[in-house]
């Protein structure tokens, strides 16, 4: 993505892991106005996005040892319009990606849903997933769907059946690209943290890297990027990889010596 605008060449510049959140915004509008996508739906999934992940942080290590979460799915979104996509759900899916895991009851409240303290996670997550197909449409909430982790993993997701759901749902070209987005930053994080934090993400990522490799090798043409995007995609890949031999686990470190 180019133009001649410096305004826009300078959102294009920047890393977007030392953008915050304001900046995020501004330059996924800048993005959205190039590419001449309509931006009413997206804006809205961020708006929602925002809110919903209003009281949540993360670690970035970075510039601060902690970020709003909402820089995450904003990230995401503005990572998959520098590859080039232009489909709008596709987009709205990714700015709420999180939302119907994390927090399916502020999900709830703020699309007009009733909400009971008695529901279970599962219906929760289910309810907000009706909400998010009635106001933004089956397909976006069926994304969402394909990359919310199931309720019954563990929480630190290094099960062989997290690495098969992941597997099995990047087959869909829209969902992988969702997902992949997601992968590059939760696991292009590792050289910006503690030991501890590495060795963890490592762990739960490293399987997943070679599948995400053949998957897009595979979709190839059927992800509907420019080949700018297809040929950032495998740098991105060929980054992680690279981050990742530098970390070595436990277990690789106990079998060499």
């Amino acid at each position: 993505m180019s133009n001649s605008d410096p305004i826009r060449s300078a959102f294009d510049q920047l890393p977007l892991k030392e953008m915050d959140a304001a900046t995020l915004v501004f330059a996924i509008e800048s993005a959205v106005d190039e590419l001449a996508i309509p931006g009413e739906t997206l804006r809205l999934a961020m708006e929602v996005a925002t809110l919903a992940h209003l009281d949540q942080f993360r670690k970035n290590g970075i510039k601060s040892d902690e970020d709003p979460y909402i820089v995450h799915p904003l990230r995401n979104v503005l990572r998959l319009l520098r590859y080039g996509c232009s489909d709008v759900e596709i987009l709205s899916a990714t700015a709420l990606h999180d939302t119907v895991e994390d927090r399916p009851h502020a999900v709830i409240a703020l699309l007009g849903g009733q909400t009971a303290d008695d529901m279970s996670a599962s219906e929760a997550q289910e309810r907000a997933s009706t909400l998010i197909a009635s106001r933004f449409g089956h397909r976006i909430s069926e994304l969402v769907e394909a990359v919310t982790n199931p309720i019954d993993y563990p929480c630190d997701n290094t099960t062989a059946g997290y690495q098969d759901h992941v597997i099995r749902a990047i087959a869909d070209p829209a969902v992988f690209l969702v997902k992949f987005s997601d992968f590059v930053d939760n696991a292009g994080s590792v050289k910006y943290l503690s030991e501890t934090d590495r060795l963890r993400l490592v762990t739960k990522y490293e399987p997943l890297v070679e599948h995400f490799k053949r998957t897009s090798l595979a979709l190839g043409n059927g992800l509907h990027l420019p080949p700018s995007g297809l040929d950032a995609i495998a740098k991105h890949i060929a980054t992680i990889e690279r981050d990742f031999s530098n970390t070595v686990r436990p277990d690789i470190k106990n079998t060499r010596e």
